[in-house]
């Protein structure tokens, strides 16, 4: 297909910001030495210079960055699996090889905020290439968008914080006179607890999950009927964090149950209008992921083909549908495959593809959900050539793929 006009914006979007570093490695389109050692060790010097990268991957365990302005800021390790409707991030994962433990994987997620900017989305997108760099190409790269992240994103945190707002939005610290309050849907399961800010109305309640009602000075836990001791415990540790970061800004705390009455109930019930008749027996996520489901079964899986010969042309053709055949690799190994199949969009690259593909895979892949009219929310996964994760395998054989599988 050739390149749109909107698509060569898009491109714009994506370059915008860049550093004289970045504008150097990007105009690389010499395929004669593509994943030659030289060519390697002249990408990963160029990405070593980068003082966001330093230590990357260094050490076992996770690392996050935000993107600011254009710019990769460092995210405090006390912020870890804290996050913000606004902004854009990246999070590293290095973990050992299960084959030789002293060697190291890395897994690179790109996490993207329901509200975040496209500057910014097309900044952790490039970033994320550049870190690939960094590592000599090694990682496996997640694109995570807000409220449908996978499973191995949410295992990096025990608690997620999904907030609105930016960095800026004042979340820990109460330093205004006037707060606005924040509503906070408590959800999930013993170590993978999520919660989520939503917007301040009784519509956004139900009888099964626990919410914190936040007012700066002022806390309420409220505890539906069903709601279960996890998501109670849950409640509870982010009061005692938020009042720990407030520093004596917290004056007052109450936990509010269903069936209580009384002045400190009555307050709680003021913030949305009074007390309902009743609450909703499934939240909206829940009503949401069983439509999706619905949306998983109907699902033709699909294989693409894709070859980026210059700059302006760009062919996605379809190679197969249904029930999908690995060998498809051997034979594409030096060019680039998308890979459909519902639950998560797979972008796998030859061994020999070029330096173009490589960067854009994920862009790409993106192009093909908007023209597909595929959700944005979809999953996907970029991975090389005899790097990949054993899911990965989970697309081939079979008509429909597990839940599992991200």
């Amino acid at each position: 297909m050739t390149t749109t006009n909107e698509e060569k914006e898009e491109t714009k979007i994506y370059n915008k910001g860049r550093t004289e570093e970045d504008e150097k490695r990007l105009a690389d389109t010499n395929m004669e030495n593509y994943g030659g050692e030289e060519h390697r060790k002249k990408q990963h010097e160029i990405a070593l210079k980068q003082d966001e990268w330093k230590n990357a991957g260094k050490e076992f365990g996770i690392q996050v960055w935000r993107i600011e302005k254009f710019r990769v800021k460092h995210w405090p390790e006390a912020e870890y699996g804290t996050f913000y409707d606004g902004d854009s991030f990246i999070v590293l994962h290095t973990y050992p090889n299960p084959e030789n433990e002293t060697a190291k994987l890395f897994n690179v997620h790109f996490w993207l905020g329901e509200d975040t900017s496209q500057d910014e989305a097309g900044t952790a997108a490039i970033k994320t290439v550049e870190l690939d760099d960094c590592l000599k190409d090694l990682p496996v790269q997640y694109r995570e968008v807000q409220g449908h992240e996978g499973k191995k994103f949410k295992s990096l945190f025990p608690t997620m914080n999904i907030l609105k707002g930016g960095v800026d939005s004042g979340f820990r610290k109460v330093t205004k006179k006037t707060y606005n309050p924040r509503l906070i849907h408590i959800t999930g399961k013993p170590k993978k607890m999520a919660n989520y800010e939503v917007n301040l109305s009784v519509e956004n309640l139900n009888d099964n999950d626990a919410f914190i009602l936040d007012h700066g000075n002022v806390i309420f836990q409220f505890r539906p009927p069903k709601c279960s001791v996890w998501e109670k415990q849950s409640s509870r540790d982010w009061v005692i964090e938020t009042e720990d970061a407030r520093k004596g800004g917290v004056k007052e705390k109450h936990v509010v149950n269903w069936d209580d009455t009384g002045a400190v109930a009555d307050r709680f019930w003021a913030y949305f209008g009074g007390k309902p008749e009743s609450l909703p027996t499934t939240s909206r996520a829940k009503a949401k992921k069983k439509k999706n489901e619905e949306m998983f079964k109907n699902h033709v899986n699909k294989i693409f083909h894709v070859t980026d010969e210059n700059k302006e042309e760009v062919t996605v053709e379809l190679k197969q549908e249904g029930v999908l055949d690995r060998s498809i690799l051997a034979e594409e190994d030096d060019d680039v495959l998308i890979i459909d199949v519902g639950r998560v969009v797979f972008v796998w690259i030859g061994s020999t593809a070029n330096r173009n593909e490589y960067k854009h895979a994920m862009q790409y892949a993106t192009t093909y959900m908007r023209k597909n009219n595929r959700p944005n929310w979809i999953p996907v996964e970029r991975v090389t050539s005899g790097r990949e994760p054993s899911h990965f395998w989970k697309c081939f054989g079979c008509q429909h793929v597990a839940s599992d599988i991200c």
